[in-house]
This record gives C-alpha cells, sequence and structure tokens, in this order.
C-alpha cells in the first residue's frame, strides 16, 4: 500500500510540474487579440476632488457616448473637480458626469495626488462628490500589492506560489463582480500604485514567472488567500469566511503540525474591551464557533445576560489588533476582569501556509507541488483575459488524493 501510494504521488507531482512549465513558456506569447485581464481599484470615493496630471499622450472619453472628447500629447495637470454642470479638468466638460482618461504612449503614465499608477483612470461626478477608479492589468496590480506585504526576502519558489494564488483571488473577484463599478478598494488591499513595485525584485520575478498562471477548481478561479503558519492545518475559505461559495477543502500539513508548540502564543486583554467590539454592556459568558473540519474558530459568541452577540473572527481580529490575536487557532477563558486567549500559529489557517510551503521548497518542491498539496483538486490554467464561463483546456490536476496528501 504505502508503495503503491509513493508511485501515485510521483506520477501526480510529475504531470503538475510538466503542465507548470509549458504553461510558463507558453504565457510569454500572449495572443495579439486578447486584451490582458484588467482590475478596477478604487482609489477615491466621496472626495471634493483630486489632482490629476497626465505625462505624455493622453485622450479623454465620454464612456456613456462612446466618444473622444478630448486629447493632447505633452500631457496636462490640474485639479480635476466635480460641478453642478458635469466634470471640470483643466477645461469644462458639459454635461458629462463620467470621464474616461487613457495614458496612451508607451511613456506615458497618470498621476493622482502625486502618486503614479499604470492602466486608465475611471473618474464618476455623484452627488457633487467624485469617485476615482484606476483600472490597471492583472500583472502590475499583483506587483504593487504584493510588494509591501513581503518586504523581507522568502524562497523564491515560496513567492512564485504566492503570486499564482493571490491571482488566482484577484480573478475570481474581478468574475464575480463584472457588473460592479470597481473591484476592489485600495485602501483595503494596501494598493500603492506603480513606485510599489519597484522595491522588491523578488516579487517582481515571480509575478513575470508565473504570467498568467492561475488555478481553477470547478473550472472557475475560486476566492482564497493565504497565512504565515497554519499550525498543522488549514481550513476551506467558505468555512471560515462563511461565504457560500465553492472552493478547496483545508489539509494537514506535517511540517506546521510537528513545530506547532514552537509557534504557541498567548495574551490577556479585559473584558471591556471584548464587550466593546461586540457592542454590549458586559460579558457573561464567551463560546467559539468552530470548523469541525479544520478546528479553526471563524466567530465568537459574547453572551450579555441573556442576550448574545456574534463577532465573526476577522472583526475580532481587527479589534483586539493582529499582533494580539495572531491567528484563528485558538481556546479562551475568563478570570475574573480578563479574557485569556492560549493559541498556535499565525493567520486566518485558509489556503497556502507560508511556514510549511517554505520547508517544502528547502527540501526540493516546486511551486506547482506545493500548489497541489494545499489546493486539492485543483488545476492550474493558463488564462490570459478574463474569460465568461470557460478556461483553457489543457489546464492539468495538481491536487494528490487526500490519503495522500495527508502523508506529507
Amino acid at each position: 500500500m504505502i508503495r503503491l501510494k509513493k508511485i501515485l504521488n510521483a506520477a501526480l507531482l510529475f504531470t503538475a510540474i510538466s503542465c507548470f512549465a509549458s504553461t510558463q513558456e507558453e504565457a510569454k506569447q500572449e495572443p495579439d487579440d486578447s486584451k490582458p485581464a484588467m482590475v478596477k481599484v478604487l482609489l477615491l470615493k466621496d472626495a471634493e476632488g483630486a489632482l490629476v496630471e497626465v505625462k505624455g499622450t493622453y485622450q479623454v472619453y465620454d464612456p456613456l457616448a462612446k466618444k473622444m472628447v478630448s486629447s493632447g500629447v505633452k500631457g496636462k495637470r490640474f485639479f480635476l473637480y466635480p460641478h453642478k454642470e458635469g466634470i471640470k479638468w483643466g477645461e469644462n466638460f458639459l454635461g458629462i458626469y463620467q470621464l474616461k482618461i487613457n495614458a496612451k504612449g508607451k511613456d506615458s503614465s497618470i498621476l493622482v495626488n502625486g502618486v503614479q499608477y499604470q492602466g486608465n483612470l475611471e473618474v464618476f461626478h455623484v452627488d457633487n462628490k467624485v469617485c476615482i477608479i484606476n483600472e490597471v492589468d492583472v500583472e502590475s496590480y499583483l506587483k504593487s500589492i504584493l510588494t509591501p506585504r513581503f518586504a523581507d526576502h522568502i524562497h523564491d519558489v515560496v513567492t512564485d506560489a504566492l503570486a499564482i494564488v493571490e491571482r488566482t483571488n484577484v480573478y475570481y473577484q474581478v468574475l464575480h463582480n463584472k457588473d460592479a463599478y470597481w473591484h476592489v478598494d485600495a485602501k483595503e488591499v494596501d494598493y500603492r500604485g506603480l513606485a510599489a513595485t519597484m522595491f522588491n525584485q523578488n516579487v517582481d520575478r515571480a509575478v513575470d514567472n508565473t504570467r498568467f498562471l492561475v488555478m481553477t477548481y470547478e473550472k472557475q478561479p475560486f476566492a482564497t488567500t493565504w497565512n504565515e503558519n497554519c499550525a498543522g492545518k488549514t481550513a476551506s475559505y467558505h468555512s471560515i469566511f462563511r461565504k457560500n461559495i465553492s472552493s478547496p477543502g483545508g489539509i494537514k500539513s506535517a511540517f506546521a503540525a510537528t513545530a506547532r508548540k514552537e509557534h504557541h502564543w498567548s495574551f490577556s486583554v479585559d473584558k471591556s474591551k471584548i464587550a466593546k467590539i461586540a457592542k454590549t454592556n458586559r460579558i457573561t459568558n464567551l463560546d467559539l464557533y468552530i470548523d469541525s473540519s479544520s478546528e479553526k474558530v471563524y466567530a465568537i459568541r459574547v453572551q450579555d445576560g441573556s442576550h448574545s452577540k456574534e463577532v465573526d473572527f476577522f472583526h475580532l481580529q481587527k479589534g483586539l489588533g493582529k499582533s494580539n490575536l495572531l491567528s484563528n487557532d485558538f481556546s479562551v477563558r475568563m478570570e475574573g476582569n480578563s479574557v485569556i486567549f492560549d493559541g498556535f500559529g499565525e493567520g486566518c489557517s485558509v489556503g497556502l501556509c507560508i511556514y510549511s510551503a517554505t520547508q517544502m521548497a528547502k527540501r526540493g518542491d516546486s511551486a506547482p507541488e506545493i500548489l497541489g498539496i494545499f489546493y486539492p483538486y485543483s488545476h492550474i490554467e493558463q488564462i490570459h483575459s478574463l474569460p465568461e464561463r470557460t478556461f483553457s483546456a489543457h489546464g492539468k490536476m495538481l491536487s494528490k488524493p487526500k490519503e495522500v496528501a495527508d502523508t506529507l
């Protein structure tokens, strides 16, 4: 039986590596008729205006009328603001309440309040305020959001895997919000525009190295994330985020389980702090909502006498601070006026475990091998532009059967 598992394991890993290598080579040759996948990032909402500058050639469109209303070759720099009859940006766009500003030249760029961005700007006049959205290609967007998150160098193979994880999640967000004015909020994802892409060569390399590579589950990109240390088990996205979506299940990680005790943490907080987060007057009891499969906490119930309030893990962690409530692998008890948390690991325990992935990379595992473990029954696809429902047919299964994955 052990020999059969080893043979099956080796065969599946060979398939995964072959798919990854061939897909990487094909990804370098983007079809001329394929528009790269784009993501819309909210930069400003309900603002009085903004200093908008375009360097180089530009065009301004009225998206509703589908016509160009202005253009230039030497750039433009003016304060953009709304008024009763439209939008003003140097010139008056009367009767126009929505603009799209395209930086057309190869060396052209756009700045909003001094921050440089790639792609285009979409401006909306709503109730005498403006919303400004940056439409940027997914590859540039990934470099911007990953760079500040990984200021310290991590293993190249792990960075490759992270780039695919993040790209998968972005594709999911865009596909499931196709009709929305924007897909993500710059403040929530720490999107810093073009400048942020210049400070981490490893992130830049990883995004380019995995260009267009996306994981799919049941033929679609799926919502996912990563964690610093899962302390032995990961959970499915839907079980922790409590969303009715289809996503790969969690797995057992031997590396993180072996080092579980080394990553123990504990802290105490006054009951009043928890009561404030739950918006209750007092605390008479605390209960945990635990995912039965992963044994991770997804919410707590705060009792105030005969009344109770539920607080999800992410809201609780934000209220207590990430440096205090390190993970959702914890127990809790009350002693006097204090609430004591005892836990292990770091992060939300969903998706890729950075600690385990690093150990796997050090022993020689590749990015697809690592992803195959943490995302059971997923595939890697080469997806240049956002599809409607179907994807390329050459993606191959990366995952291993559960009984094999659990032995690693």
